[in-house]
Parts: structure tokens; sequence; C-alpha cells
């Protein structure tokens, strides 16, 4: 069995956490061990990435300053969703990540959410943790192409949807490229969101737009 994923850059004593206090991952991380689908290897090239995509995750969750960032080269990093609009660091950070990511789904109203209510409405709904991991890597540095997995069980209600106990999934590809001290330079990321939506929404096809309800 492999190891469990490695968030770097936590210690930092003086970091500025936007709960006010380090995340703690014990949860997810046991979702992660128990249901991923890949055993990657120690120190091969996907497990390599999936530490790396984690640790960006981490940061853009949970740190508030981009002075506390590493994971990133921050002069030039971006981050976009199926070849829209490019946000920058200082976007990622206040915007936060599902709002980027998600912002062209007729299924969900990213402007109606800030970074906080994001993660907030999609903890609720996973509460054992919304897991992440790299399928298959392509090519390796400084641009790295690969395939993703991200999962979680619908145990808590969405935005008056009841919750169903169902695995809900997503899949999806991602070209990261880093400099050469594997700092990411930018994340552009290829998937479609609508399914695992329609999912936590209930819609169907014809019922009309959840979101302008």
């Amino acid at each position: 069995m492999s190891a469990l994923p490695v968030r770097s850059f936590m210690d930092g004593a003086n970091t500025k956490w936007r709960h006010g206090y380090q995340p703690n991952y014990d949860v997810v991380n046991e979702k992660f061990m128990a249901e991923k689908t890949m055993n990657h290897k120690d120190g091969s090239l996907e497990q390599v990435v999936e530490n790396l995509v984690k640790t960006w995750e981490m940061e853009s969750s949970h740190k508030m300053d981009a002075a506390d960032w590493k994971s990133v080269d921050k002069k030039v990093f971006t981050i976009s969703s199926n070849g829209g609009k490019k946000f920058n660091l200082d976007d990622n950070i206040s915007i936060g990540n599902y709002n980027i990511l998600m912002c062209e789904s007729p299924l969900y109203n990213a402007v109606k959410e800030t970074n906080q209510s994001s993660h907030d409405l999609f903890r609720n709904v996973f509460t054992t943790g919304f897991a992440w991991e790299v399928l298959q890597v392509f090519s390796g540095p400084p641009l790295v192409s690969f395939t993703w997995r991200h999962w979680g069980t619908f145990e808590g209600d969405y935005k008056g949807t009841k919750a169903t106990g169902e695995t809900i999934e997503m899949y999806g590809n991602c070209v990261v490229k880093v400099n050469d001290d594997m700092k990411i330079q930018s994340i552009d990321v290829y998937y479609d969101p609508n399914p695992f939506l329609m999912k936590l929404t209930n819609w169907k096809s014809g019922a009309g737009c959840p979101v302008a309800k």
C-alpha cells in the first residue's frame, strides 16, 4: 500500500490560516486510502504530482496570505477551467477554487458564493471528505498532463436536496506547468462538472435551471 498523502508547507509558525488554525486531513486521508482506485508507487511521478496538487489545494483552501504560499510561482501563477478566464494568485485566495473551477456551470452560481460559503457548502455535503486522486500521468515536467478522479459520499443536504448516501464522482484532465523548482506556474483543468452537480441538485433534463430558483 502506498503512503499517506503528503501536503507540504503546513508547518510555518506564522502562517495566517483562514480559520485560525492548521487544517487536519485525517478524515479525508482515511477516505482516500480506503476508496482510491490507484496505488501509485512511492516516489513515482504520479505520487509526486498527486502530492503537489494536494499541497496547492491545501494552500488554496486554508492560507489567506500570498506570502505563506509555497506551492506556486507567485509572480506568474494562473488557474483556469475548460479554457476560460485565467485567474491569478490573488483571485485564487479571494474567490476560492470551487468558484473558479465551476464558474461556467449553469448548475452552480459562483457569483452568489464566497470562498468561505463554497467550502462550507461542500464540506457539509461530504462530511467524511471530498477525496481526490491522480489516475494517470501522460507527461512529466515542465508540462505535466494527467487525469484525475474526485469523489465523496452524499451525506449532507445540498441546497434543499436531501442526501442520498451515494458516492458521487467527477473525472477530468489537467495540465500543470511547473518551473525548475517544481513550483506551479499554471493549472488548466478540463472537465464537465454538470453530471456531478445534477446529482447534487437532483436536476433532470428539461426541469429548468436550479440556480434560477
